[in-house]
């Protein structure tokens, strides 16, 4: 399997996290930017580059509901209670102003999931690298073509769920560090605070998430009834995307629109955070 070479220039970010529906990193006041990370990330994925966003508003940076030091319930992390304990989270820290929330492959789908069922609450999206797909089936046959050990954590069949089940209770949960050093050996470009991170799960917030949010694929409905604008951005290297179907998914809709990045893999935020953040600056411009 290969590894990830790519350089990643990352530095900590900044900002005081605040305890409640989720743990929240706040920095700034003024109009407000949300940004989501994706699966097996937290806040600290967004990385220092990204605090020039507080720079006139208000920067609001959560760990998703099981992930990092946000509460971990033992069930419950379908779309709508990921997204719920985002909206609870902006009324806890008193956000009377609807964001532009800024996603993450994961964190991209609960963003689209606000902009679809709750548009007053969301000034518009910009989806980076989100997994779309036309139906469980497509989203099965896309995990196919990755490597295997991407498959066994995909989820891709039941002897692969025991698999990544068993990984995720007797590293990530009883050896995080040791299961740190074995992240850091598969993704070696990236920074030791994203790789501890990865560990700060439960079996469930992993697998209920991969299973009812994304393998569930009910993405492509949320984006062609979302009123608020749409930015999908995805790059022509991350295996993990249908790039035929995205413009599929945008053609026709005059308020969403599709960015494809030459040479470019997944993890957009990571190895290009200026060229992210030029796109959210110029949306922060121009959504309504």
């Amino acid at each position: 399997m290969r590894t990830n070479r790519v350089r990643v220039d990352w530095s900590a970010p900044q900002g005081h996290v605040r305890a409640g529906p989720l743990a929240v990193r706040v920095l700034g006041c003024g109009s407000p930017t949300l940004l989501l990370h994706g699966l097996l990330g937290s806040n600290r994925y967004w990385g220092g580059a990204f605090d020039r966003l507080a720079d006139g508003g208000t920067l609001l940076v959560p760990d998703l509901l099981g992930f990092g030091a946000s509460p971990r319930p033992l069930s419950g992390y379908g779309p709508e209670e990921h997204g719920r304990a985002v909206i609870a989270s902006l009324r806890d820290l008193n956000v009377g102003e609807p964001p532009l929330v800024v996603g993450h492959s994961l964190g991209a789908l609960i963003a689209i999931w606000l902009a679809c069922n709750h548009p007053e609450l969301v000034r518009g999206v910009i989806a980076f690298a989100p997994p779309l797909f036309r139906d469980a089936r497509h989203a099965r046959r896309q995990i196919a073509k990755l490597g295997a050990l991407q498959r066994v954590f995909g989820l891709e069949n039941r002897a692969a769920t025991w698999l990544a089940g068993l990984a995720c209770r007797n590293l990530c949960s009883a050896r995080p560090r040791l299961a740190t050093r074995l992240y850091s050996a598969l993704r070696p470009a990236f920074p030791g605070p994203v790789l501890e991170d990865a560990t700060r799960h439960s079996w469930s917030s992993y697998s209920e998430t991969v299973t009812r949010v994304i393998l569930a694929a009910e993405g492509a409905e949320w984006v062609a009834a979302a009123r608020p604008p749409i930015l999908i951005v995805a790059g022509t290297r991350d295996r993990y995307l249908d790039l035929g179907f995205l413009r599929e998914l945008v053609d026709g809709r005059p308020r969403h629109r599709l960015e494809v990045w030459d040479g470019e893999g997944h993890d957009l935020p990571l190895t290009r955070p200026d060229r992210c953040l030029d796109s959210i600056e110029r949306w922060r411009r121009v959504a309504p």
